[in-house]
């Protein structure tokens, strides 16, 4: 944008400012019909370059404004309950932090042994009390706790009464930006929400003394809560629902088995949500909040990786949902109704080696002793096979049909592929040419890539060491060399044959193929229509 027209100089200086004017749709809450701010330079280019970043601020705001919302009633409510769930949450992970009577043990002895080994001198008060401290702050935790919640709980009863808020102002004000909502501190609105919120907190360390006393059937007297309807909070977590999912999985319930990968990644995922939200507990996840995060995330990241997060938290709430036949979520499934961004249309090629880049690997490859660097680049580039897959294999998979060989990928045990589903690929004659089964005959009985960090070792040793340049033209070897193996094939291998051999998800008769030994002939022939790449 052009900054001439947004600086002028200050009235009685020979400085200048920027200046820019309100938008009209924002008058009513800025309540200023121009901004100003000093730039603190007579120099006019040094103050062009100055105003444009406080230009750049202010727009920022004004977008950030725009997506404000009034505060509500509704909002009212909602700050209340939920600073009540939170806070019952924190309490409870703080109870699950405890020390048990056999950690509060051992550390009576390690006390005492320290104490032999310097040679305390039991005389000296002071001493006595240094060595100690760490003991009884472990010993007393609870007792302090509790012992703090209820002087705070005696002065937030103070302030209800004389309309004190300074305790309770930080949840308001954290509800307020988490939320984005448009509310004056100085308002009547702010202060009837302040003392909401400490009515809410008062109920909520009426809770813990029950919890101290080992009732956690309590429940909210006061009407700003009782009226909410709260369910008894549920504190099943993510990880307890993911857990349960992989179990029915291996049983082949709760929708079909799924690989370990696909579990791992919908943890890490999870993890980033519960991080971002301060919680671990899946009853108190509400629409809204998702929503918070989605738009979170679209400030950084692509909007597919934003959609793929986003429906992972989606469909692991979903299996919490069915695991509690519904009690999860007693109100019905919160995103129900959730949006979810749509991924932007890629061009595949970015993710394709290019024939010379597949070629600058495989001449690497050719020059490696370690068994990874030297055959998973090729078994990938003539296979389509994930890297994945490829160091699963062992001695035992490769076998011959006549004079045509095979690799064997299978599911079962410890070894897993992205559809769940085993094949058998043919061994391209290049491969072949180079060696391989003099590698694999010289083998021990096992795991043909045995190396600790196959797979990423590999893919880092591609990327650092051979495909050094910009990360925009050095694709994953994963989609490097599996999408190259669809281009090359094109014309030459049937789609049937290409979906099976890369391990595609296919149906249709297509999906025949490799259901018998029979077949495979048939399928080594398709292979050697695959070009050759060096």
């Amino acid at each position: 944008m052009a900054i001439t027209g947004n600086i002028s100089r200050r009235k009685g200086t020979v400085n200048y400012q920027a200046r820019l004017r309100v938008p009209a749709d924002l008058l009513d809450v800025v309540k200023r019909s121009e901004l100003t701010k000093s730039l603190g330079t007579s120099d006019y280019r040094e103050a062009k370059k100055k105003a444009r970043a406080v230009i750049d601020a202010w727009e920022r705001e004004f977008d950030d404004l725009r997506e404000r919302r009034t505060f509500t009633e509704t909002d009212m409510r909602a700050a209340v309950s939920e600073h009540y769930r939170r806070e019952l949450e924190r309490d409870h992970d703080e109870r699950m932090r405890r020390p048990s009577a056999e950690q509060i043990e051992a550390a009576k002895r390690a006390m005492i042994e320290d104490a032999q080994r310097t040679g305390l001198d039991i005389n000296d008060p002071f001493a006595v009390m240094d060595a100690s401290l760490d003991f009884m702050a472990l010993k007393d935790r609870a007792k302090i706790d509790a012992h703090n919640r209820g002087v705070r709980a005696d002065v937030l009863q103070q302030h209800l009464s004389t309309g004190e808020t300074a305790l309770i102002q930080y949840a308001a004000d954290e509800f307020i930006a988490r939320h984005k909502l448009i509310i004056e501190k100085d308002s009547s609105a702010y202060k009837e929400l302040c003392h909401r919120l400490l009515r809410g907190e008062i109920e909520f360390l009426k809770r813990t003394f029950e919890r101290d006393r080992g009732d956690y059937s309590g429940a909210p007297a006061d009407p700003i809560l009782s009226d909410t309807n709260l369910a008894p909070l549920d504190n099943t977590s993510f990880e307890a629902i993911i857990k349960e999912q992989e179990r029915l999985s291996e049983n082949g319930l709760g929708g079909g088995r799924k690989s370990p990968r696909t579990f791992t990644k919908y943890r890490t995922q999870v993890e980033g949500f519960a991080k971002w939200r301060g919680s671990s507990r899946a009853a108190t996840v509400t629409k809204e909040e998702v929503e918070q995060w989605r738009d979170h995330l679209l400030k950084t990241d692509q909007r597919k990786t934003v959609r793929d997060k986003v429906a992972t938290v989606r469909a692991v709430l979903n299996w919490g949902l069915k695991q509690s036949n519904g009690k999860l979520f007693p109100k019905g499934f919160p995103l129900e109704h959730l949006d979810l961004p749509i991924a932007e249309a890629t061009d595949s090629a970015g993710k394709t080696y290019t024939l010379t880049q597949a070629q600058k690997v495989l001449k690497a490859a050719r020059a490696q002793t370690l068994p990874h660097f030297r055959w998973l680049p090729w078994l990938a580039a003539y296979s389509g096979a994930r890297i994945g897959e490829l160091i699963q294999l062992e001695k035992r998979d490769i076998f011959n049909i006549g004079d045509d060989w095979f690799f064997q990928i299978r599911v079962g045990g410890d070894r897993t592929t992205k559809t769940m589903k085993g094949r058998k690929v043919p061994i391209h004659p290049a491969i072949i040419e180079e060696g391989f089964l003099l590698f694999v005959n010289a083998a021990p009985q096992g795991r043909l890539f045995t190396h600790v960090r196959v797979e990423q070792n590999t893919r880092d040793w591609i990327r650092e060491k051979v495909m050094t340049g910009r990360k925009e033209n050095n694709p994953a070897p994963n989609h490097g060399f599996r999408h190259l193996f669809e281009d090359l094939r094109f014309g030459k291998l049937s789609q049937e044959a290409a979906y099976y051999i890369t391990g595609r998800s296919m149906s249709g008769s297509g999906a025949l193929y490799g259901k018998s030994d029979t077949m495979l002939p048939a399928l080594a022939e398709e292979m050697r229509k695959f070009p050759v790449i060096l």
